[in-house]
């Protein structure tokens, strides 16, 4: 290694690894941890309809994680790591003008400490100051009926704004839409039992149970101090943030202004500090964004048409996004963008209110939706010079035999042909499934092209000088999906194409399997979705065009020799099954 790239250090290597991880992508996990948590804690609730003893052996079984150091420091960082990322968020918004669901979320998301705060310290902190065994017989005491109201409050606030953001997360899922009425269902109904659990085990312990007070007057005293001092400080954070909000509103209309001028659209002025989309939405100028302008979507990038060097390089998120869906030099996110000089754009997608849920739409792939899938590629080798001598139909009738029983494979095995490319084909996998659905499909529809490869050589032995061979290359991993085509051309426009780096890697694997003598070559993350175990002779390192690193694949001279999951199972199955009598066909008698 020379003295340019010196190896890193271990602090180095650990800044590098935080710088990495964005503030949403911060946000979205400890909103996942608080998320589990409040969700196992509505379902301990839930289970007053059963028994209190029943409550309290599930709450014995979910406090030994939540309250022993490690899980309260996870708790606990996850809970101010997401306040404080939400409250930057809201000072970081530019304009009051918000979607109605952002609004609900980030309205509850702020007004939760309000009820949360009396409730962690009549429980939590008075077991850690006191002593006191919070068990549920002590809560339902302390809250049935006097505090029922502001229990179901806060359930309501708390779940809301939880579902809110697992429905933003989870909406860019190619599985979500189908979960969606079951998930739905199951949201519904859980704080529904969990308040009718706390209600049931409430009245049952105040007509059977009998129960004195651990703490003391003094005690009471304390804590409800406590509980108002918590209370009126962070209202008082409260009314502090929206009058900043409003103060660097007002001080912002003295500063200098950037004119913004939409493409077939109106021209608009607006102080600096807000994002491109935020402007948008200010001025009411439609403007696609499936995430809520979250940057992991794409849905709301611009082409800038003038103002592009005046323009700060993206940034990390931004760059990633952009890189996933192959956009160009001057094309940025409005989302990630805060413009400081006059632009001109054009946004590239079209911002009907049909298209602003994906779930929602009824064709997703219209406008390009991100999707793990494994890539196939197949190709002829030497069709020119095994056809050299052959007369022009006969060359067309071959390759209709060949691409047509090749495409058969592909269909059978839930693929979707993409395009035919001369003698050729890429096919896609998983394209509504999961990744490691579409790896094993892909496998099992390369052995079944090898073995109609066999059948059409027998069938054109009398055509053909030698017989066909063909060479099959797959990689899993992310690619774009869309209709890819001219908006004029029906036929272009209907068809579905992959784009990205895998299909890159796809091709150039197909391409090595000829220098590795191979029929079948494929990429170690296809064999990981797969869950396939191949041995080690079968292992190569290939470099691959655009590749810094050697790939490892996996080659096979004939695809029928591969050995997927449940081949003897099947074999098994197949031995069972009783072997019908050949019966005799009838012959003619002479007379």
């Amino acid at each position: 290694m020379d003295a340019a790239s010196p190896t890193t250090t271990p602090p180095q290597r650990i800044r590098r690894w935080f710088s990495g991880i964005s503030k949403q992508r911060l946000r979205i996990a400890t909103g996942l941890v608080l998320f589990a948590f409040v969700a196992t804690h509505l379902a301990n609730h839930a289970l007053g309809l059963v028994s209190i003893a029943t409550m309290e052996e599930v709450r014995d079984v979910r406090i030994w994680f939540t309250r022993s150091w490690l899980g309260t420091g996870i708790l606990l960082a996850s809970a101010l790591i997401h306040m404080v990322l939400g409250i930057t968020k809201f000072l970081q918004r530019q304009t009051w003008r918000i979607r109605f669901g952002e609004l609900l979320q980030l309205a509850f998301g702020l007004l939760i400490p309000l009820l949360l705060f009396r409730h962690v310290i009549g429980t939590r902190i008075v077991h850690e100051l006191y002593g006191v065994d919070d068990d549920y017989i002590y809560a339902l005491f302390a809250m049935w009926p006097g505090e029922a109201l502001r229990q179901a409050l806060l359930i309501l606030l708390v779940w809301v704004h939880g579902i809110i953001g697992m429905h933003v997360w989870l909406r860019m899922k190619p599985w979500y839409p189908r979960w969606q009425p079951v998930l739905g269902m199951s949201a519904a109904m859980l704080p529904v039992l969990s308040f009718a659990g706390f209600a049931v085990g409430g009245r049952e312990v105040r007509q059977h149970y009998t129960f004195s007070s651990p703490m003391t007057q003094a005690n009471v005293a304390d804590a409800y101090v406590l509980m108002d001092v918590a209370l009126w400080s962070y209202a008082g954070l409260l009314l502090a943030l929206v009058a900043f909000r409003m103060a660097r509103d007002w001080y912002g209309r003295f500063h200098p202004r950037v004119r913004i001028s939409y493409v077939d659209g109106p021209t608009v002025t607006c102080h600096h500090g807000p994002t491109l989309l935020e402007m948008s939405h200010a001025y009411g100028i439609p403007h696609a964004s499936i995430c809520g302008g979250r940057g992991r979507c794409s849905t709301c990038r611009v082409r800038i048409v003038e103002g592009a060097d005046s323009l700060p390089p993206p940034g990390e998120t931004e760059a990633r996004v952009l890189r996933r869906v192959g956009a160009a030099g001057n094309v940025r996110l409005a989302c990630q963008l805060r413009p400081a000089s006059d632009l001109t754009v054009a946004p590239l997608l079209p911002a009907q209110r049909a298209l602003v849920d994906e779930a929602a739409r009824p064709d997703a792939f219209r406008w390009g939706v991100e999707r793990n899938v494994t890539i196939m590629f197949t190709d002829i080798r030497g069709f020119t010079k095994l056809t050299e001598h052959s007369l022009a139909y006969d060359i067309v009738f071959i390759l209709n035999m060949y691409l047509g029983r090749m495409s058969e494979a592909v269909i059978d095995e839930g693929g979707y042909v993409d395009k035919f490319m001369g003698d050729g084909l890429m096919a896609i996998f998983g394209m509504n499934g999961e990744p490691g659905s579409g790896a094993l499909e892909a496998l099992k529809a390369a052995r079944a092209m090898s073995g109609i490869l066999e059948g059409l050589n027998h069938s054109l032995s009398g055509q053909l000088d030698e017989p066909l061979r063909i060479g099959i290359g797959l990689d899993t991993g992310p690619a774009v999906l869309g209709r890819i085509g001219a908006a004029r051309n029906h036929d272009a426009g209907n068809r579905i194409s992959a784009l990205g780096d895998t299909v890159n890697t796809a091709s150039r694997v197909e391409s090595a399997s000829k220098e590795l003598a191979a029929q079948l070559v494929f990429t170690e993350a296809t064999r990981q979705a797969a869950g396939l175990t191949v041995g080690d002779e079968h292992a190569r390192e290939v470099s691959l065009r655009g590749k810094a690193e050697p790939v490892r694949v996996y080659s096979f001279e004939r695809a029928l020799k591969l050995a997927l999951p449940g081949d003897d199972a099947a074999a098994r199955k197949a031995d069972k099954v009783p072997k019908r009598k050949k019966s005799r066909k009838p012959t003619e008698t002479a007379t």
